[in-house]
């Protein structure tokens, strides 16, 4: 009989090198999990382009050019004088609305109004959509907050005011916690 050696020479790096490509196989995976829980937990927040119109005689119209669809429900609509205006850039209102009709199939229903039924709001302002506001009180309610009063007609910052022709403001939709979603600047005029 002839005695066979054993030769265990090979065994060591093949050993070595499957342990480093498990090794690499685990770490992928980790990195992998936390960069998909990264991604997946964030959310990006609503963005769209408008562009608005405002008519002394006609009232104001804003609409949806693009981007993203905004819910009605959460969103506000604020507007602010530019420095036109003089020293008002400070000022900011929050426009009614439940006095802005988004135009769906023809018809219109308000923007917001927690007097309604979600049934018979509008809910969303999509990319196509005009929202109009005929009652141009309601886009500069009273600072003072007297029943009835509004600033639309002030001398020194009213919209509705002859003097403000020609003059410009800015309109901002924002949503509950602040964060603005869209943004123009608007020509006043007659």
């Amino acid at each position: 009989m002839t005695s066979r050696e054993k030769n265990d020479d090979a065994v060591s790096p093949v050993v070595g090198v499957m342990l480093m490509l498990v090794v690499t196989i685990i770490i992928a995976a980790i990195v992998s999990g936390f960069a998909g829980g990264l991604a997946s937990g964030t959310s990006k927040p609503v963005q769209a382009t408008i562009k608005a119109d405002y008519s002394q005689n006609n009232g104001m119209t804003i609409t949806h050019t693009g981007g993203d669809t905004i819910n009605t429900l959460q969103t506000k609509i604020i507007v602010a004088p530019t420095a036109d205006f003089g020293g008002y850039e400070h000022l900011r209102w929050e426009v009614s609305t439940a006095n802005v009709n988004v135009a769906k199939d023809g018809g219109g229903r308000p923007w917001f109004d927690p007097k309604k039924s979600s049934g018979e709001l509008a809910r969303t302002f999509q990319p196509g959509e005009m929202a109009v506001v005929r009652d141009l009180a309601q886009v500069q309610p009273a600072m003072s907050g007297e029943p009835g009063e509004t600033d639309v007609n002030n001398v020194d910052y009213g919209f509705q005011n002859k003097n403000a022709r020609g003059q410009r403001f800015i309109l901002s939709i924002v949503d509950d916690t602040g964060r603005t979603i869209a943004q123009t600047e608007v020509l006043i005029r007659p």
